[in-house]
């Protein structure tokens, strides 16, 4: 079972820096518009992109972080891992089972925190607009859902994210709802991780965002 903490700091704790590595550019700028819109000014936030890095090269630089950053936070969408899972030859190595080696000595770090997506972060969006425990093996498994009010022609490019009205701005009115969607759903059991997770509702408890 994962551990539970209380990772909200307090007010007046003074300016922490935050290391944020995550492996897709939609997940850049989702983190950049949240920043700027939430006013972040006790914060620094760094999205390193890794993109299409390999497991290993991932964590390599969630360690390397560690030592520069108040607190690291490794954004994961497990759509990749799982597919890879499903597609590896009999008697080769296992993708999750690796990921699942770092993601116990990741979480035993105080400093480190691991937020997964299952099956990725589209899954965080789809929870703004409907209430869903639905278990989706791939993004496109829900794109048909996931396109409605306020996102109906939802596009993975960054013009559709930041033009007019960016996106950040469009869901936030049911942030809190998607909160408490996503909080239901648990964490990352690994165990058990063919099943719907959106952790990166905790994010908005780390950096102490106002719902």
């Amino acid at each position: 079972m994962t551990r539970q903490r209380n990772s909200r700091q307090l007010k007046g704790e003074g300016k922490k820096v935050y290391g944020i590595i995550v492996d897709g550019q939609t997940e850049k700028w989702y983190l950049q518009l949240l920043t700027q819109q939430e006013n972040l000014k006790n914060i620094q936030i760094k999205p390193d992109l890794v993109t299409k890095a390999k497991l290993i090269d991932q964590y390599n630089l969630v360690i390397e972080a560690e030592k520069h950053y108040d607190k690291v936070i490794w954004i994961v969408d497990l759509d990749v891992i799982l597919k890879e899972e499903a597609e590896k030859k009999e008697g080769g190595n296992s993708p999750l089972q690796e990921f699942n080696s770092y993601y116990k000595k990741l979480n035993a770090m105080q400093n480190v925190e691991v937020l997964i997506n299952t099956p990725c972060l589209e899954y965080w969006y789809l929870l703004h607009i409907k209430d869903t425990s639905d278990f989706y093996t791939l993004y496109k498994e829900m794109l048909v859902e996931l396109r409605n009010e306020p996102i109906e022609h939802y596009k993975k490019t960054e013009k559709y994210y930041k033009s007019g009205t960016n996106i950040y701005s469009r869901l936030k009115p049911n942030l809190s709802v998607a909160y408490e969607r996503a909080k239901a759903l648990g964490q990352y059991d690994p165990e058990n991780p063919r099943t719907a997770k959106a952790e990166i509702y905790r994010l908005f408890e780390i950096l102490n965002i106002e719902l």
